[in-house]
C-alpha cells in the first residue's frame, strides 16, 4: 500500500466507522458459518478484491470480482473452516477519505491469522468490501513459544544441573551445529537476508535448520561488494524479524552495517550456519521424502539428508556478462558488477560502466567520489528514475516511518492488496512522483539519459515484478550526470581495443576499467548444477507473475514437493518468511501434503 493508494471515492458523513466495520465482519462471519454464498456476494462491492496470503489456499492468491471471490471461498470454506472473524482491538479503525480500514482476526481448523478489510459506501448507502486480505500467522497446535514471567516458576529454572553435566552455551552450540548425530530438517543454501529470515522463523517453530554459505563470514555477500553501496529503502522497511534496529540506526543502511548486523543476527538468534561451504549435488528420494546433499565444509566432504532444500542465493541468479569482441586485446580490467571492488581501485582511471540501473549508478557515483579520471555510463534502454526525497516517502512513508505502526502490522497493511490491484493504482503515484521530480527528469533528459515511467506509467510496481526495465532511486548520481561529470553513451559496446572501447555508433573511447552492470540469469538456473536437469526443468521460473498477477515460484510453490526458493528484498522477505516457515512446519507435522507444491504449479501452468 502506498500513501497515495486510491479506491472508490465516497462522500463522508457522520459515520461510526468502528461500528460499520464490526457490522460488516459480523455479517460476513454469519454468512460463512451458514454457508450463505449469496450473502457473501452481497457484502462485496461492485469491484471487489481479495488477497489470500496462504491462509485459505496454502498459497498466494489474488482474487478479483465477486464471482471469483465467492467461487474461491466456496472451496476454502469446506477445506479450512474459515471463520471466527473479529476486530483487532489493538489497531484503530480508520477512515482515509475513501474507505474504512480495519484489521481483524480469524481462525481455520488448523491455523490462526489476521487480515485487512477496506470498506466503501456504494450508491445505495451500504458499506461493502473493496479489499479483503487473509494472512496466515500461526498453526493452532504449534504456536511460537513466548517467554513469560510465569516461567520463573518452572522446574528448569529452579533446579541444579547434575554434577559435572553443565556445559557452556558456546560448547552446546558448537556441537549442535556440526550435525554429526542428526540431520537438519531444512537445509538453506545461501545466508543472505532471505535465508537468515527463514532460518529464524523456522527456529522459532522448532524446525532444525542449517544455513550454508560459500562466504567466510555471515554478511560477506554485502560486506565484499563495491564501496558506497547502501540500501535505498528507509530503515523501518528493512528491519529483521525479532530484532529491530536500534534508534541510532541511520535512515539508509550502509553495506558494512548491514553485513555486521547479519553476522550479529546469526549469533543473537542462535542460528546454525556453515560458512566456507560449497554444495556439490542434491538428489531427492521420493520413498523416504528426503534429499541427499553432498557438501564441502571447511575442507571436509559431508553428506546431509534434509527433508527440505531451500535456495536463498538471491533472486538475480548467475551474473550475466555479454561476450564482446576484442576482450582478449584489452589491457585494462573487465568485471561484472558483482565482482567489481570500486573504491581505490578506480582512482585516476578511465571508467566505463555498461548499464543504467541501480548498480550502474552506484558504481558510477563511487568512481566519481574516488576521483576516477573519467566516467561514462552506457545506456541501452530507458530507466525509471525518482528521487529519495520525493519517491520513497510517497511509496512507503505512510507505514514505514518513525511514528509508524509496529512492523508486523505495517507489513500486513502493506500486503493487503493483490499485486494486480497495486498495478492498477500505481500510475497515480508514479505520475505524482514524476511531477515532484520534474526538474530532475528534465535535467537527465537534457544530458542524454533516457527516462521512463514504465508501461502504462505503472512505474516501480510493474518494473520490479514484471521486468522490462530498470529502476534507480537517486542518491546523488543524477546530479553528476546533469552536471556533466558522468557522460552518457547510448547503445552498446561493439568491441574492445587494447586501450579502450568502440561503441555501436562508431564512437571510440579510452578506458582502463569496464564494469558490466548487465544483470543476472533467472534464479532457477542456479539450482541446475546442484539438482540436475530433470528436477530443474520441472520447476517454474522464479519471479515475474502468474495469471492472477502474483509473484511466481519465489516464496511459494516451486513445482517440486520439498524444494523452495526464497528470493526477494528485505521488506518482503521479512513478511513472507513467516508464511514459508509455516508451510514447511505444516508439512513436517502432517497438516499439509507436500504434493501441493507440485499441484499448485501445475494449476498455474494449466
Amino acid at each position: 500500500m502506498t500513501q497515495l493508494e486510491t479506491g472508490p471515492v465516497i462522500t463522508e458523513e457522520a459515520v461510526d466507522h468502528r461500528a460499520v466495520a464490526e457490522r460488516w465482519l459480523t455479517a460476513l462471519d454469519r454468512a460463512l458459518t451458514e454457508r450463505d454464498l449469496p450473502g457473501v456476494h452481497g457484502l462485496l462491492s461492485a469491484d471487489p478484491w481479495w488477497r489470500d496470503i496462504y491462509a485459505l489456499t496454502w498459497d498466494l492468491v489474488g482474487m478479483h470480482g465477486a464471482d471469483d471471490i465467492v467461487e474461491q471461498l466456496a472451496t476454502a470454506l469446506d477445506e479450512t473452516g474459515f471463520g471466527d472473524l473479529r476486530l483487532d482491538e489493538t489497531w484503530p479503525v480508520a477512515f482515509n477519505g475513501r474507505y474504512i480500514e480495519a484489521i481483524y482476526h480469524f481462525t481455520t481448523r488448523v491455523s490462526v491469522g489476521r487480515g485487512v478489510i477496506r470498506l466503501v459506501r456504494e450508491a445505495d448507502g451500504e458499506w461493502r468490501s473493496w479489499v479483503v486480505s487473509t494472512s496466515l500467522e500461526g498453526l493452532r497446535d504449534f504456536p511460537e513459544p513466548a517467554v513469560s514471567v510465569d516461567d520463573a516458576a518452572s522446574e528448569a529454572n529452579n533446579s541444579p544441573s547434575t554434577p559435572g553435566a553443565r556445559r557452556s552455551l558456546t560448547d552446546l552450540r558448537a556441537e549442535r551445529r556440526q550435525y554429526r548425530d542428526a540431520d537438519p530438517s531444512v537445509l538453506i543454501v545461501g545466508a543472505g537476508h532471505s535465508g537468515l529470515f527463514l532460518a529464524a522463523r523456522l527456529g522459532r517453530l522448532g524446525v532444525p535448520t542449517l544455513l550454508v554459505d560459500r562466504y567466510a563470514r555471515a554478511g560477506d555477500n554485502w560486506r565484499l561488494r563495491y564501496n558506497g553501496l547502501q540500501l535505498h529503502d528507509f530503515k523501518w522497511s528493512t528491519e529483521f524479524p525479532y530484532l529491530p534496529y536500534p534508534k541510532t540506526w541511520p535512515l539508509f543502511t550502509p553495506k558494512e552495517m548491514l553485513a555486521d548486523w547479519m553476522e550479529a543476527y546469526v549469533n543473537l538468534l542462535d542460528l546454525d550456519l556453515w560458512t566456507s561451504t560449497t554444495v556439490h549435488s542434491a538428489s531427492y528420494d521420493e520413498a523416504e521424502a528426503r534429499w541427499t546433499v553432498e557438501l564441502d565444509h571447511d575442507g571436509e566432504r559431508r553428506t546431509l539428508r534434509p527433508q527440505h532444500l531451500v535456495f536463498a542465493t538471491g533472486k538475480d541468479g548467475i551474473p550475466h556478462r555479454p561476450e564482446v569482441d576484442g576482450e582478449e586485446l584489452f589491457e585494462g580490467t573487465i568485471a561484472h558488477s558483482s565482482e567489481h571492488p570500486g573504491g581505490e581501485s578506480v582512482r585516476g582511471k578511465r571508467v566505463v560502466v555498461v548499464g543504467a540501473g541501480a548498480s550502474a549508478h552506484d558504481i558510477a557515483q563511487d568512481a566519481y567520489e574516488n576521483e576516477a579520471a573519467s566516467i561514462t555510463m552506457v545506456q541501452r534502454s530507458p530507466v525509471l528514475v525518482f528521487s529519495q526525497r520525493n519517491g520513497l516517502k510517497l511509496l512507503f512513508g505512510a507505514l514505514y516511518n518513525e511514528n509508524g505502526p509496529e512492523i508486523s502490522t505495517a507489513d500486513l497493511l502493506s500486503a493487503a492488496s493483490p499485486l494486480a490491484l497495486g498495478l492498477q493504482l500505481a500510475p497515480t503515484v508514479t505520475r505524482r512522483i514524476a511531477e515532484l521530480d520534474a526538474d530532475l527528469i528534465a535535467g537527465l533528459e537534457k544530458a542524454g539519459f533516457r527516462t521512463t515511467l514504465g508501461p502504462g506509467d505503472a512505474g516501480q510496481a510493474h518494473l520490479t515484478t514484471r521486468g522490462g526495465g530498470a529502476v534507480y532511486i537517486d542518491k546523488g548520481n543524477c546530479r553528476l550526470i546533469i552536471d556533466g561529470d558522468i557522460r552518457i553513451q547510448p547503445g552498446e559496446i561493439e568491441r574492445f581495443t587494447p586501450h579502450g572501447v568502440i561503441y555501436r555508433d562508431g564512437t571510440e573511447e579510452a578506458a582502463d576499467v569496464v564494469v558490466f552492470c548487465t544483470g543476472y540469469s533467472n534464479m532457477r538456473e542456479v539450482v541446475r548444477p546442484v539438482v540436475g536437469d530433470e528436477v530443474t526443468d520441472q520447476l517454474a521460473t522464479v519471479w515475474n507473475v502468474d495469471d492472477r498477477g502474483e509473484l511466481r515460484t519465489t516464496l511459494r510453490h516451486s513445482g517440486h514437493q520439498k524444494l523452495w526458493f526464497m528470493a526477494t528484498g528485505l521488506r518482503l522477505a521479512r513478511f513472507y518468511s513467516q508464511h514459508v516457515a509455516l508451510l514447511i512446519k505444516a508439512m513436517n507435522e502432517g497438516i499439509l501434503d507436500p504434493q501441493i507444491n507440485v499441484d499448485k504449479k501445475q494449476e498455474l501452468a494449466g
